[in-house]
């Protein structure tokens, strides 16, 4: 009685108080708590996502100066050539005889034309890409255009003269004509590369400051965003848990006789109508005292015998009840054994094998057989995958029709899962090949075989399903891709993951890559050597 009067005279914060004066349900308050933190985590995303686009912003411009510094420097070393070129054409002064079409150093007077004419339309494509209206380098890719076109008669006139083997006449009046144009172009083309180098200098040095800001202002926004988050969690707990903890107070002295106690709460909303009812009810169980006093004796015999009857239904029920929820063996061994079969199925993550098996042929199968041929044969199926699956200590998690999921490492963890799922693929595949040999259907006698899917990894085990009847499942990455390999698997196949295979010992083979919808493109997988293929 005084640990409750302690924890009673206790008073809400300022903030508890005025949440509780507000005049809002409890879910409204929770769903307002709920939003502001929403809103939160999507500003916050929504501030990240933006520093990654100006992050990515400044990655393209670095990228196009790269692609426009080379450019430049292509344009530099064509021009290098003409002028190399022309200068090769000079003959020795010994000699004035060479070959047709050749200078003294067997460079062919027509291959100065053929640069020049190159180089042009390397400026054209360089115009389209970096000297559009607008672009940095537009004026300077003009002026080299207009100079490469006034330097093209004269790689011409050099070609015709060298057709005529005035290989002297042609070199003098390359390097008189064309020599000084071509080097002012290069010294063009050797500044813009030197400027466009200062300016990505420049930006790389802006993007590394950019990024230590970007991430203070993340790392501030986060931590603004918890501590927001705190608040509201904070106010919203304070303003709900002190009245409840003021309601359970009052109970438990009304449990033990105290019928004048009263409870005072603040709250405008669903807590503060349960104490106007406790109020109530505590005044009318005052009233009633002196009548329960009287057949207190006789209401605790009947009580006693009442509550052992109700212990043993209800322990009765709960088994009962746990045998009808979980279906698996070993969860069914587990959870009549366990005393609170929900700590012993608790929600938990760890890394399990899963198999996936599918009948191939099946849906063809069932629209030519008989509907007493499509149940025999989903009897018979089952009836030979399950005696399988609990010889390896496999969990059954359930039948999926003309298929089944099987668990290896949950909820019981096993020794060597991966190794036990491959050896049930074996088993699977000719003990259901045997079974499945007398069914056909159809003019084309269509029969039925079966694919399987193996995958090794990371899962959330839990409880799934309401309150009447709940299931032992898991969920992620390793079932989602054991599902997806056993969906592509073909009749007599077995497709196991990259980590099912480093587990095991069976012989297998490459295949692959798939691309698997939910888990990505170019996966690897193996495909297990069953027996049927070892023969």
């Amino acid at each position: 009685m005084k640990k409750d009067r302690e924890k009673d005279s206790k008073q809400p914060t300022f903030v508890a108080r005025g949440v509780a004066r507000i005049a809002l349900s409890v879910r409204a308050k929770l769903l307002t708590a709920f939003l502001g933190v929403t809103c939160l985590l999507v500003g916050l995303a929504l501030f990240g996502l933006f520093s990654l686009h100006k992050a990515n912003v400044r990655t393209e411009a670095m990228i196009q100066d790269q692609e426009r510094i080379a450019f430049f420097n292509d344009t530099y070393i064509s021009l290098s050539n003409i002028i190399a070129y022309t200068l090769a054409i000079y003959p020795s002064l010994e000699s004035e005889v060479a070959p047709k079409d050749q200078g003294f150093f067997r460079v062919p007077t027509g291959l100065v034309y053929n640069r020049t004419v190159d180089l042009e339309r390397d400026l054209a494509v360089g115009a389209r890409r970096f000297g559009q209206t607008g672009m940095p380098d537009e004026k300077t890719i003009a002026e080299l255009r207009a100079d490469i076109q006034s330097i093209k008669p004269i790689t011409l006139e050099i070609r015709r003269l060298g057709a005529e083997m005035k290989y002297r006449e042609a070199a003098e009046y390359g390097i008189a004509q064309a020599f000084e144009p071509l080097q002012a172009m290069q010294r063009e083309a050797y500044t813009v590369v030197q400027h466009i180098e200062h300016e990505m200098r420049s930006r790389a040095r802006t993007t590394t400051q950019a990024y230590l800001t970007s991430r203070q202002n993340i790392v501030a926004a986060a931590l603004i965003a918890i501590g927001v988050a705190l608040l509201l969690g904070y106010s919203i707990s304070s303003s709900l848990l002190w009245p409840i903890q003021r309601i359970r107070v009052a109970l438990g002295r009304l449990s033990k006789g105290g019928f004048d106690e009263r409870v005072d709460v603040p709250n405008r909303d669903e807590l503060g109508e349960l104490a106007y009812h406790v109020n109530q009810t505590s005044q009318k169980l005052g009233e009633l005292y002196e009548q329960v006093e009287a057949q207190k004796t006789q209401l605790a015999d009947w009580n006693a015998v009442l509550e052992t009857r109700v212990a043993e239904q209800v322990e009765e029920i709960e088994r009962t009840n746990r045998l009808k929820r979980y279906l698996p063996a070993q969860v069914a061994t587990m959870i009549v054994g366990a005393s609170d079969g929900e700590d012993v199925l608790r929600t938990r993550r760890a890394e399990i094998t899963v198999l996936f098996a599918d009948l191939r042929g099946f849906t063809a199968f069932a629209t030519a057989a008989t509907p007493d041929q499509v149940i025999d044969v989903l009897n018979t199926f089952h009836g030979t995958c399950g005696p399988l699956v609990e010889a390896c200590g496999g969990t059954l998690e359930r039948f999926l029709g003309d298929g089944l999921m099987v668990l290896f490492g949950a909820p019981v963890p096993v020794e060597n899962a991966a190794q036990r799922a491959v050896d049930l693929a074996q088993d699977m595949q000719g003990r259901v090949r045997e079974a499945m040999a007398s069914y056909k259907a159809g003019a084309d006698e269509r029969g039925l075989g079966l694919g399987i899917g193996i995958a090794t990894g990371a899962a959330t085990m839990g409880q799934i399903g309401f309150e009447n009847r709940l299931d032992y499942s898991a969920i992620g990455p390793a079932p989602n891709l054991a599902a997806r390999l056993c969906e592509i698997a073909k009749d007599g196949q077995t497709l196991i993951s990259h980590a099912t295979a480093w587990q095991v010992k069976s012989e297998m083979m490459p295949a692959g890559p798939f691309n698997l919808k939910g888990v990505g493109s170019s996966i690897a997988a193996f495909e297990l050597i069953t027996c049927a293929e070892g023969v």
